[in-house]
């Protein structure tokens, strides 16, 4: 191709765009922990869902900048794996179920106090 002059060439300079905050990002790196606390199961499923979210919706090519808000976040990968803590989490008493003592000795109490009015009531008979 020919230029017919060369004063009218303009050399093209790449201006990347700036990187965007995203509130998803926030919400799902916040929710797990969360969850973690209240040992709420829909928060811990609402933590991975958004989480894989945000890993699918990630950028491949993340330009570089010197922010310290944008380094600051966690990776989308990182993410995913605290939102499967936190719901492993949540779900630990039903493989490990705990057992509160005073509630353990009650229980005895109650139970040993109606064997006694039972034999109790079987030997007034």
């Amino acid at each position: 191709m020919s230029v017919k002059s060369e004063k009218l060439v303009i050399p093209y300079r790449h201006i990347p765009a700036k990187p965007r905050f995203e509130t998803s990002g926030v919400v799902a790196q916040s929710l797990p922990m969360a969850a973690l606390f209240m040992k709420n199961r829909l928060l811990a499923w609402s933590a991975l869902f958004l989480s894989i979210q945000s890993y699918l919706s990630e950028p491949v090519n993340k330009p570089v900048s010197k922010d310290a808000k944008d380094q600051s976040s966690q990776p989308a990968s990182l993410r995913v794996v605290f939102a499967l803590i936190a719901l492993l989490t949540c779900y630990m008493d039903v493989a490990f179920p705990s057992t509160n003592p005073s509630i353990k000795s009650q229980s005895v109490i109650d139970a040993a106090s109606t064997a006694a009015s039972a034999t109790g009531s079987a030997s007034t008979k």
